[in-house]
C-alpha cells in the first residue's frame, strides 16, 4: 500500500526572495551594457566624432544624467570599448599555437590584420581616432591587461627565436615593436586609404615577418623548390 504522507507533509522548499540590492545591481549592469552597445552602434555607423552623451541618452530613452552615473564622459565610454577590442585582439593572438616561433610570429601577424579587418571601427578607435584617447587606453591598464599581454606574446616569440641557432638582428622588444609598427601601417592604410595599398597586405605582412625573423632565405628556397617540381 502506498503512503500518502508526502501529500499532507508541509513543503520543505525554501524560497529565497531576491534582494532589492541584487535587482538594483542587475539593472545597473543592464543599463551600462545598453550604453556600451548603443555607443558601439554609433561609432560603427558615424565614427567617434558622432559619439556624445546626449546622443547615447536619446538612443536608449534615458536622461543624460543617467548616463553620467555610469560614465563621466564619451572618452570613458570609448575607452571601455577600446579595452574590449584589445581583449578580442589578444584572444585572436592566443589562438595561434604553432610551436616554431617564426611560424607563430607569422600567425600573429595574420591574426592582427584579420582583427583589424573584422572590426575596423574599433581598430580605428583604439589606434587612429584621437591621440588623447589612444594615450589614455595605453596608459591606463584595462582589467585584464590585454594590450600588454598581446604585445608580450610577440616579444616572447622573438625571445624564443633569439635563443635558437639563427638569431635575428635586434633585441626581442625592438623586433616586436618593428613588427607592430609594420602591421599597424598596413592595417591603417587598408582602413583609411585602401587605394594606397596595391599589394595584398597579408603577403606584405608575411614579407615583413620573414625579414624580421631571418627566415626569408628559407622561405625563398621552399618557393623555388615548389616551382621546380611544377615545371
Amino acid at each position: 500500500m502506498f503512503s500518502l504522507h508526502w501529500i499532507s507533509s508541509p513543503s520543505t522548499l525554501i524560497y529565497r526572495p531576491v534582494s532589492t540590492i541584487d535587482r538594483r545591481t542587475r539593472r545597473k549592469q543592464v543599463l551600462r551594457q545598453k550604453i556600451l552597445d548603443v555607443s558601439r552602434e554609433i561609432l560603427l555607423a558615424q565614427g567617434f566624432a558622432a559619439l556624445t552623451m546626449r546622443r547615447v541618452a536619446e538612443a536608449i530613452d534615458y536622461s543624460p544624467a543617467a548616463i553620467y552615473l555610469h560614465f563621466q564622459s564619451r572618452e570613458e565610454i570609448a575607452q571601455e570599448l577600446c579595452f574590449a577590442g584589445l581583449r578580442q585582439l589578444y584572444e585572436r593572438l592566443q589562438g595561434v599555437t604553432a610551436k616554431d616561433p617564426a611560424t607563430r610570429l607569422s600567425g600573429y601577424a595574420r591574426a592582427y590584420l584579420e582583427y583589424a579587418q573584422s572590426d575596423p571601427e574599433t581598430y580605428r578607435l583604439i589606434f587612429m581616432a584621437d591621440p588623447q584617447l589612444s594615450k589614455a587606453v595605453f596608459t591606463h591598464r584595462d582589467s585584464g591587461g590585454s594590450g600588454e599581454a598581446a604585445f608580450g606574446l610577440i616579444v616572447a616569440g622573438f625571445t624564443e627565436l633569439s635563443a635558437g641557432s639563427k638569431k635575428p638582428d635586434g633585441k626581442p622588444i625592438e623586433l616586436a615593436e618593428l613588427l607592430l609598427a609594420g602591421l599597424h601601417g598596413l592595417a591603417s592604410l587598408r582602413i583609411a586609404c585602401s587605394k594606397a595599398l596595391t599589394s595584398d597586405e597579408f603577403r606584405l605582412a608575411q614579407l615583413i615577418t620573414e625579414k624580421l625573423t631571418g627566415t626569408e632565405e628559407k622561405s625563398h628556397a621552399k618557393a623555388q623548390s615548389r616551382k621546380g617540381k611544377t615545371e
